[in-house]
């Protein structure tokens, strides 16, 4: 008897290890799939197309490099030498990127939101929106409102970069007038004790040459990574 007792012990903890299994694995599921990979790492190891993207993995490029993501129905590229984190966030995906550039087209309600240089740049409403965050410095940003209107915020600034044009964004610099790298005229805004100075540098058009990947990952028309294995 005591054998037997044994037995369906060990047969009943089989069967309760069995069926945690899918729990445990539904509590953590994939936000998102690596669909280009050139030059590019998840977590330190060498990314390659078709990886699943976890929670609060690191992702990053090196020089040359270009990584494709498709999280949802977001499409997501990171440029060269760029580093990100990805966390759902609402129904939609929080970005935070540390250096960088990286570029970004979501559907309505789907927002995807851009945490930079202790900058928040988002979609304004619902729509669907398309544009590019780049760190030129730190603490310099340029910003490009492709398709939709885009939010910023920093330190309880909060301003509406309307589509159509490219920012450039000294935070906690001097106010000025004019940016002496392109001659654009800008304003400067007070934000929380510092100055946050706005320019339009150009038209809202991503460059077709920075950008190809990004276009490729849309069309899926996608080449495979020379790093893949």
């Amino acid at each position: 008897m005591r054998r037997f007792r044994s037995l369906l012990a060990g047969v009943v903890a089989l069967v309760l290890s069995f069926s945690m299994v899918p729990e445990a694995v539904g509590a953590n599921p994939s936000i998102g799939v690596l669909t280009f990979a050139a030059h590019a790492h998840l977590e330190g190891a060498v990314a390659f197309p078709g990886l699943s993207i976890f929670e609060g993995e690191r992702l990053s490029t090196e020089a040359e490099g270009r990584l494709g993501i498709r999280a949802g129905h977001a499409v997501l590229t990171l440029g060269e030498q760029t580093e990100v984190w990805l966390i759902p966030l609402n129904g939609g995906l929080h970005v935070d990127m540390s250096q960088g550039s990286f570029h970004f087209t979501s559907v309505e309600r789907e927002p995807v939101e851009i945490h930079v240089a202790e900058a928040i740049v988002s979609p304004a409403g619902t729509q669907a929106s398309q544009g590019s965050v780049t760190l030129l410095g730190p603490k310099i940003l340029q910003i490009t409102a492709e398709r939709g209107d885009l939010n910023f915020s920093f330190r309880g600034e909060f301003r509406t970069l309307p589509q159509g044009q490219t920012y450039r964004i000294y935070l906690d610099g001097p106010a000025a007038t004019v940016d002496t790298a392109t001659g654009s005229g800008g304003a400067s805004t007070t934000a929380g004790g510092g100055k946050v100075a706005y320019f339009i540098v150009g038209a809202g058009v991503a460059s077709a040459t920075a950008w190809g990947i990004h276009e490729a990952v849309r069309s899926g028309n996608l080449p495979i990574s020379p790093m893949k294995p």
